[in-house]
């Protein structure tokens, strides 16, 4: 299948393409342009073949975060999950044949199917926001396939995904996390969304095989050594030397096929070949020469810092601002826009590529402009008459400053609209006042609406699911994050 986009014909920023091109310059565009894809690579090598992973469970196979209870702060497979769905994720291999993935009718909640390919790039946005509540089955090709299709399947399900390998993420919502019936309801819809390979899924009467049935495959595909230290806190984890001898692993893996008749990407690997990185390859940092190491080096670190920067301090050419929260503007053009997917990478690996599903709004500093932390009392204010405007929900999910929930005594990561709807928040003078502090509130009606802090530095990745345009171009009137009084 070719993927071909008009854009990518046209001149992009990227080093210049002349000799005297640096390989620090190099380097430091690599960085955006293979964040992602490493990301995805060593992401997939943890469920698929770290067998002493918490998440392992092979190619073409559900994992069910905490076991199909909500996720706690032990999850730290990826960075800034949510908090009010109860997950699904796991990675398809299409090298041998399609594979097919059955889901329930559902009619009382919110729920989607997602597929993300190595570039972030989503071939199937599915659920009732986007194709109604029936029960479906979906067909998912993998790149140039030619073998035979069942000609039952309607069009509109059979999905032709460009690549041989993707994420799938698989999303119920869960209104109440301790109604221990609401949580064996939506278990009982996980069971029933099956993955099957199509000639096992023809052979059972046209019939997913449920989870519990499957056996456990790992993936084949290349590592190093380093990957099993790589797979937490990746971005922060990764030296310059991981990061090539990776990005070359995923330039060499035939599951994942480069984006054809991008110009933009094959000068990127023009540019790669200069330093021994690309198809056909074998990369060897030690083999390079001290200045060319360090070379890399300092285009690694400047790629990072360019993008940690992007995320946090709310770079215009890639965030909205929407009072203070940045909305990242992910416009389903990530083949050629290296800059914001790297950082959808690095704050939120695995968010959409469209605002059709969802848009996050992320918040580092408060009112003030100073960086958040647990060691202050803040209060999130919301007028009940300017609720965030979705289709389906909001929600407010609280990090440490990596992005990753922390323990606390109520076992709560987020204040969402399912609680205010369901009365379990308090409000008063129609207003909805959430009190984020690292302490309990003494008062009962702020600790009803308490959201805990973790005790240093921390951050937020508000959730909006099936968002009004307000929400995507930022000209709704976000509440800020006002710190205390003293």
């Amino acid at each position: 299948m070719t993927r071909t986009v008009a854009a990518d014909q046209e001149s992009e920023e990227s080093p210049d393409s002349d000799t005297e091109t640096s390989v620090a310059s190099i380097a430091e565009e690599a960085y955006l342009y293979g964040l992602q894809q490493v990301i995805f690579y060593v992401t997939r090598f943890n469920y698929t073949q770290k067998e002493d992973s918490d998440v392992f469970v092979g190619v073409n196979r559900w994992y069910y975060p905490n076991e199909g209870r909500p996720i706690t702060a032990d999850f730290t497979a990826v960075v800034s999950p949510n908090a009010t769905t109860l997950y699904g994720q796991g990675f398809l291999d299409l090298q041998d044949e399609p594979v097919v993935i059955e889901m329930p009718e559902v009619t009382d909640r919110y729920f989607s199917l997602e597929l993300m390919d190595q570039y972030g790039i989503y071939p199937l946005y599915a659920g009732n926001q986007f194709n109604g509540t029936d029960a479906r089955s979906y067909l998912i090709l993998p790149d140039e396939y030619e073998g035979e299709i069942p000609g039952d399947f309607p069009a509109t399900d059979v999905v032709q995904t460009g690549t041989k390998t993707l994420l799938t993420e698989l999303r119920y919502a869960l209104r109440d996390p301790t109604d221990e019936s609401e949580i064996a309801y939506v278990n009982d819809l996980q069971e029933q969304t099956t993955i099957t390979q199509l000639s096992e899924w023809l052979a059972n009467d046209r019939s997913g095989v449920p989870r519990a049935e499957q056996s456990v495959v790992p993936g084949d595909y290349e590592t190093v050594p380093r990957m099993a230290d790589l797979t937490e806190q990746q971005v922060e984890n990764q030296t310059a030397a991981d990061f090539f001898t990776l990005l070359n692993l995923v330039l060499n893996d035939p599951s994942m096929p480069l984006i054809d008749d991008s110009r933009k990407e094959a000068a990127m690997l023009e540019w790669l070949e200069r330093v021994g990185i690309g198809p056909g390859m074998e990369f060897e940092w030690s083999a390079l020469e001290t200045d060319v190491q360090e070379a890399l080096t300092s285009g690694f670190e400047n790629g990072f810092e360019r993008v940690r920067a992007a995320g946090t301090e709310g770079n215009s050419d890639v965030m909205v601002d929407m009072n203070g929260w940045n909305i990242l503007q992910n416009t389903a053009d990530f083949r050629t826009d290296w800059l914001t997917r790297a950082v959808m990478a690095d704050i939120g690996f695995a968010g959409p590529d469209s605002p059709a599903s969802h848009v996050a709004g992320f918040k580092f500093t408060d009112a003030n402009g100073e960086q958040l932390n647990g060691s202050t009392q803040y209060t999130i204010t919301f007028d009940l008459n300017n609720l965030p405007p979705v289709t389906e929900f909001w929600e407010i999910p609280i990090y440490d400053a990596q992005g990753y929930f922390v323990e606390n005594e109520l076992g709560r990561y987020s204040i969402n609209s399912y609680m205010l709807e369901e009365g379990l928040l308090h409000t008063d003078a129609n207003e909805l006042v959430i009190y984020v502090q690292h302490e309990k509130p003494a008062n009962s009606e702020q600790a009803t609406n308490w959201l805990p802090a973790p005790e240093g530095g921390m951050r937020f990745a508000a959730r909006f699911y099936g968002p009004h345009w307000s929400l995507v171009d930022g000209s709704y009137d976000m509440p800020e994050v006002i710190p205390a009084e003293e």
